[in-house]
């Protein structure tokens, strides 16, 4: 009884040797293909900080520019899409942002490989009182690059809600009883890649040079992703 106990105690042995090179083989063999099939590429450390973990796919979205024409999520594909919400009577971020926008857009302008990708969507939270042909004016004042656009307050929260930049009309009774009063939004730059999808961001206090030479090394990363 005892050499037969020790018998199948080796055979015991034997077969969870056995189970456990037939795990690690296939370990190795899912290493392995993950290595050869994976585009995924960690970006380089001066822009990971900009980018999200995972690119975020967008969902369709309608909004309205001068002269009726409606924008949409196909005219963001094929571009590199520089996204800012705010409002006309912004008294303070919103021009500033757009200032530095138009600046880092004439830095980008240096190499023209990458200006010809790029585009900026100015997008109103407040519909009330910006119309979209004031908004176009308001937008091409800061660059030739830039669309003004808004929609109604359900299409606006819509797309807002996708890039998650919050924004909040107060006081409500202003509102309602006249022209007077602010609006609170995010002042992140929003940055969709050519695919449509939400890829990055430039939160507060921006650059000009700062972002044009992140967007720069973020195109040369995406390109070489591309070609892989």
């Amino acid at each position: 009884m005892k050499n037969q106990r020790g018998a199948l105690t080796r055979k015991g042995l034997a077969i969870l040797l056995i189970a456990a090179v037939a795990i690690v083989v296939a370990a190795a063999a899912f290493i392995g293909f993950r290595s050869n099939s994976d585009t995924v590429v960690k970006p380089p450390e001066e822009i990971e900080d900009y980018l999200f973990w995972e690119a975020k796919e967008l969902t369709g979205f309608k909004l309205t520019g001068a002269g009726g024409k409606a924008l949409g999520l196909d005219d963001l594909k094929g571009k590199w899409s520089f996204i800012f919400f705010g409002y006309i009577h912004c008294p303070d971020v919103c021009p500033l942002t757009m200032g530095i926008l138009g600046q880092a857009f004439k830095l980008i302008e240096k190499n023209p490989a990458a200006y010809q990708d790029v585009q900026g969507i100015f997008v109103s939270v407040d519909p009330k009182r910006d119309t979209p042909e004031l908004l176009q004016e308001y937008a091409s004042y800061f660059s030739s690059k830039f669309t003004g656009v808004t929609g109604d307050t359900a299409q606006v929260d819509a797309f807002s809600r996708q890039m998650s930049a919050l924004y909040t009309i107060h006081p409500k009774e202003a509102q309602a009883s006249g022209d007077n009063y602010l609006v609170t939004h995010n002042s992140t730059v929003f940055l969709v890649d050519p695919q449509g999808r939400l890829y990055g961001r430039f939160p507060p206090p921006q650059l000009p040079q700062e972002i044009a030479e992140v967007f720069l090394k973020i195109h040369t990363f995406y390109n070489e992703r591309v070609k892989k």
